[in-house]
C-alpha cells in the first residue's frame, strides 16, 4: 500500500514515495550511504526482511518497489523471498539494461506480485516492470506521473490517486510542481485517510515520505520518518553523481 509520484523539469527529476505498512511492523531505518560494487548507494532498510522500497545511486539510477495487490500471491505462505531484496540487490545498477537483464534472469516466482520502477537521468519516463506472479511485463516511457497499490479497492483507490496527481499539476506554474506534490503527500486539502496518499485505516497507515531529487551534479534523499506531516524534521543526504 504505497504511492509514488514524480514530475520532471529543467533542473532533474523530482520524486515522492509514501511508503504505506502495518503499524506492528518494526520501524524503517532511515537512508543511509553504502558502497555496492563500486557504486555510491542511499537507501533506507526494512529491519524485517533486510531490503527496501527506495534506493538510488550516483549513475543517477532510482528505484521503487510496490506491492501488486491486483494478483494474488501464488508462493506459499512463509516460503517467499522479500520483495525489497530485489531493490538492493539492484541498487547498484549503472543503467536500466542492467536492472532488466537482472530481472530477466532472476526466479520471480519466488516473489508475490509486485510493480517495479526504474528511472535514469534521461526526462522520458520511468521504466516499469510489473509482475503478476506467473508473468513478467515491461512498459517503457511510462506516460503517467503516479504509481499506487492499494489493499482497500484496489483499483479504485489508485486511480482515484492518480487523479489528485493530475488535478494538482493541471495548470501548474513553473516551480509549482514539487510543492503541489508535497502538499498532496502530507495531505495538506484534508481527503478521506481512507483513501487518501498519506493514509491512515485500521492497522496500517503510511509510515515514512521519501523525496528523491535528481539533478545533473547530484542526487538528494530526503526522509520522514513516521506519518508526513507530523514531522517537521527530514534527514538529507546527498550522494555525489558519477559519470555515469
Amino acid at each position: 500500500m504505497c504511492t509514488l509520484s514524480w514530475q520532471y523539469s529543467p533542473a532533474g527529476l523530482d520524486l515522492f514515495f509514501n511508503r504505506d505498512e502495518s503499524l506492528q511492523r518494526p520501524e524503517a531505518e532511515p537512508p543511509v550511504v553504502e558502497l555496492r560494487d563500486g557504486v555510491s548507494t542511499v537507501m533506507p532498510k526494512d529491519p524485517l526482511g533486510g531490503g527496501t522500497w527506495i534506493a538510488g545511486n550516483s549513475h543517477g539510477i532510482i528505484l521503487a518497489l510496490l506491492n501488486n495487490y491486483r494478483y494474488p500471491s501464488l508462493v506459499p505462505a512463509g516460503q517467499s523471498t522479500s520483495r525489497g531484496l530485489l531493490v538492493r540487490r539492484l541498487s547498484s545498477a549503472r543503467t536500466v539494461a542492467e536492472v532488466r537483464a537482472f530481472l530477466c534472469g532472476e526466479t520471480l516466482s519466488r516473489y508475490s506480485p509486485f510493480i517495479l520502477l526504474a528511472f535514469n537521468s534521461q526526462p522520458c519516463g520511468p521504466f516499469k516492470w510489473e509482475w503478476t506472479g506467473e508473468t513478467l511485463k515491461e512498459t517503457r516511457d511510462l506516460a503517467e506521473m503516479t504509481i499506487s497499490s492499494s489493499s482497500l479497492m484496489p483499483r479504485f483507490v489508485p486511480a482515484l490517486r492518480r487523479y489528485l496527481v493530475r488535478q494538482a499539476l493541471k495548470r501548474c506554474e513553473p516551480g509549482q510542481a514539487v510543492g503541489r506534490l508535497l502538499d498532496l503527500h502530507r495531505n495538506k486539502h484534508g481527503w478521506p485517510e481512507s483513501v487518501a496518499i498519506a493514509m491512515k485505516r485500521k492497522g496500517p497507515a503510511t509510515v515514512s515520505m521519501s523525496h528523491i531529487r535528481v539533478t545533473e551534479t547530484d542526487v538528494t534523499f530526503r526522509y520522514w520518518p513516521g506519518f508526513p506531516g507530523s514531522n517537521n524534521c527530514a534527514a538529507g543526504v546527498s550522494v555525489l553523481q558519477g559519470p555515469g
